[in-house]
């Protein structure tokens, strides 16, 4: 009995210390958890600050306002605007520097000074956004004496810090927000308003209150945010004595080493000012990667040591009463206990040495320990004959698998006769939607050539008539390549497009005179805007038939009433046009040329059905449907797009207008090796399905 019970009195102590440890390391990774979540949230709201700053500087700098502020003044801005947004956005300052460094306007107003040239070179090597930099005395002081003088934060004596022999900080961490301005397209300078940390104690109240909130901690416990300069308190919610704030503070020397010297997240207790805290600790970098700071969330840890110690007692009782209560238990059933244990442990051992006839037996005893010892025979009979089954089984199964495998591979045999007969109906489909396009194309040059001609009746004496007749005899080319488009579409690899480098402006200008009279006939107006300067590589007649496309469509959508509100005179029928240079996601250099016009837009329902072969929604005899299919197919066959949008314009009345989007590769992918590549993923597939088996 003595022997038994040696085991619990060593197992319960043994197993009762890896509990709890096991419940101290959980403990600790809980508190370590929530601290980490806290200076991620707190972090977030602190770029969350920084971006809104940044996205209203910006939003300013683009606005209509300000262009006409500009515009009257001949693009100059004075001190007074800048005061009056430096209070909207809540900035300690705000300036206009221009590209040559010369600060032209500022709030708090100075006359125009000219910046010292590392500023200069720092703010012509940043990008527009936002920043926590750390600026000297000097350098504050050249925006606003009074925001030096604001700067400025006695060192309190800490113990724990690392020894310095400064008693004040006179230096500044600010957030900067910079951003480009342009006027009437040139950049007229860079707006640079900042946010000054020092002292800030509305952004650490702030944070604070959103991640400890009431409610979040332990009753007694308190959450605290901070922001350093170095390793110098300049804003913090933690208290000295009392209510004051413990500004000028600094942190333990072990965090500094940690976070400043390594550049580490410190995530573990902390001494803080005059308490342990769970802390977090994290640096602030400067946009050349410095570390010129510290960020800081933590709650205080007594309350959480002090259930922590309660729970101890508590579990050292437990362990006790359970060691007691088993060694009890252990005195009273080990008796009947071992004797038939022992015995099914024999029996179990012939068992594995293969004498399935082993039974217990009567053990001559009505207890639950022979009741056991019966249901154990009973098992080891019901296992004999279970085996028995499985051997039936798995012959049964053997020809069911063979069955099966036979079944399989016819499937897969009809699997790849379907695969066959859809690959070639798919290459008719795309032969008949060619020849279909090729009788619509051909409409298009010969309705130009008409009307053409019908001018050249009216003005057969202009001088313009030459002018004509060469448009004619483009339009008869034109036609002439059609045809062998189709050679091109059959065999790829035996024709080849053929490209060259296409200027899109040159184009869409020589497009427009081939629907002059469609873009009357609508009385609308053009509107260009060409940005693209980048060359694509194309078949110009074929860019030439797209835009004509799209033109001859935007002028048709002009004609005739407008079922939506009514335009006022101010927006008459337009077509915008306008071209860009733009990458694509996979890296490659693009233009892109937009579309657009102002007339009634596409339904939902239609939008999805107008790249479709044959569908139209104009009247009967002015289109067949093949237009846009066809223009989308020349498009892509040079590894490009064309997307449609609608309603686009203006944003005030969403229920207006319709915008195509020509998306061409600078480099082009030629339809050949288009095919090609389909053709060898068409072959994969067919690869696949064979060795799926």
């Amino acid at each position: 009995m003595v022997t038994a019970c040696i085991p619990l009195i060593v197992l319960i102590p043994i197993v009762a210390l890896l509990v709890w440890s096991a419940g101290q390391a959980a403990y600790t990774k809980i508190l370590i958890s929530k601290v980490r979540s806290d200076l991620v949230l707190a972090q977030q709201k602190f770029n969350d600050v920084q971006e809104s700053k940044s996205l209203a500087l910006k939003a300013w700098s683009e606005s209509a306002y300000l262009r006409n502020v500009l515009q009257r003044h001949g693009g100059n801005l004075g001190n007074a605007e800048l005061a009056v947004q430096a209070e909207k956005m809540g900035f300690a300052y705000l300036r206009l520097i221009n590209p040559g460094g010369m600060v032209l306007s500022s709030f708090p107003a100075r006359l125009p000074y000219m910046l010292e040239p590392e500023a200069q070179r720092s703010v012509e090597l940043r990008e527009s956004g936002s920043y926590t930099v750390l600026l000297s005395n000097a350098e504050l002081s050249d925006i606003s004496p009074a925001l030096a003088t604001r700067a400025v934060q006695a060192i309190v004596p800490t113990s724990n810090a690392s020894p310095s022999s400064k008693i004040t900080e006179d230096r500044a961490l600010v957030v900067q927000v910079l951003q480009p301005l342009f006027h009437e397209g040139a950049l007229l300078g860079y707006l640079e308003g900042g946010l000054l940390l020092n002292g800030n104690l509305g952004l650490v109240d702030e944070i604070n209150n959103l991640i400890y909130s009431p409610n979040t901690l332990l009753e007694g416990s308190i959450g605290t945010t901070t922001v350093f300069l170095e390793d110098v308190r300049v804003a913090t919610t933690v208290r000295r004595e009392g209510e004051l704030r413990a500004l000028g503070t600094r942190v333990s020397d072990v965090v500094r080493q940690s976070v400043l010297g390594r550049g580490e997240v410190w995530l573990e207790r902390a001494f803080v000012v005059n308490d342990w805290y769970v802390a977090a600790y994290a640096p602030l970098l400067s946009p050349d990667g410095d570390r010129i700071g510290m960020f800081y969330v933590g709650f205080l840890e007594a309350p959480y040591a002090s259930i922590k110690t309660r729970l101890l007692v508590l579990f050292l009782l437990a362990v006790a009463a359970a060691i007691v209560l088993g060694a009890f238990m252990v005195v009273r059933l080990t008796s009947g206990i071992f004797y038939p244990l022992r015995r099914m442990n024999y029996i179990m051992s012939l068992q594995e040495q293969g004498n399935t006839c082993a039974r217990v037996g009567d053990l001559r005893r009505a207890d639950e320990f022979a009741d056991l010892a019966s249901h154990f025979d009973a098992l080891l009979a019901q296992l004999d004959a279970r085996r028995a089954e499985l051997v039936g089984l798995n012959e049964a199964l053997d020809v069911r698998v063979r069955e099966r495998t036979a079944d399989l591979q016819a499937a897969n045999q009809q699997l790849h006769q379907a695969v066959a007969q859809l690959l070639a109906s798919e290459k008719l489909a795309a032969l008949g939607q060619l020849t279909a396009g090729i009788a619509h194309e051909f409409n298009n040059p010969l309705a130009i050539m008409m009307g053409h001609l019908d001018l050249l009746r009216m003005t057969l004496l202009d001088p313009e008539s030459a002018k004509t007749l060469r448009l004619l005899d483009e339009q008869v080319h034109r036609m002439r390549n059609i045809v062998q488009k189709l050679l091109q579409f059959c065999r790829p690899d035996e024709y080849a497009s053929y490209t060259e480098a296409v200027n899109v402006n040159e184009v869409i200008q020589d497009s427009i005179l081939f629907v002059r009279s469609e873009i009357e006939m609508a009385r609308a107006r053009l509107k260009l805007d060409f940005n693209a300067t980048e060359t694509v590589q194309i078949s110009r007649t074929e860019l030439q038939q797209v835009m004509v496309n799209l033109l001859i469509n935007a002028a048709h959508a002009l004609e005739g009433p407008f079922d939506g509100e009514d335009k006022s005179p101010d927006e008459p029928a337009t077509i915008f046009i306008e071209t860009f240079n733009a990458t694509s996601e996979d890296g490659h250099a693009e233009v892109r040329i937009r579309v657009q016009n102002n007339g009634e837009p596409i339904p939902a329902e239609r939008l999805q059905l107008i790249f479709k072969m044959f569908y139209t929604s104009k009247q009967a005899g002015r289109g067949t449907g093949l237009g846009l299919p066809v223009s989308r197919m020349l498009v892509q066959r040079y590894g490009g797009d064309l997307i449609a949008q609608s309603p686009v314009v203006p944003v005030s009345k969403p229920q207006w207008g319709a915008c195509f989007e020509i998306v061409l590769r600078c480099k082009a992918k030629p339809s050949a090796d288009i095919l090609k590549e389909t053709g060898q993923q068409i072959l994969l597939i067919e690869k696949q399905l064979s060795q799926g088996n």
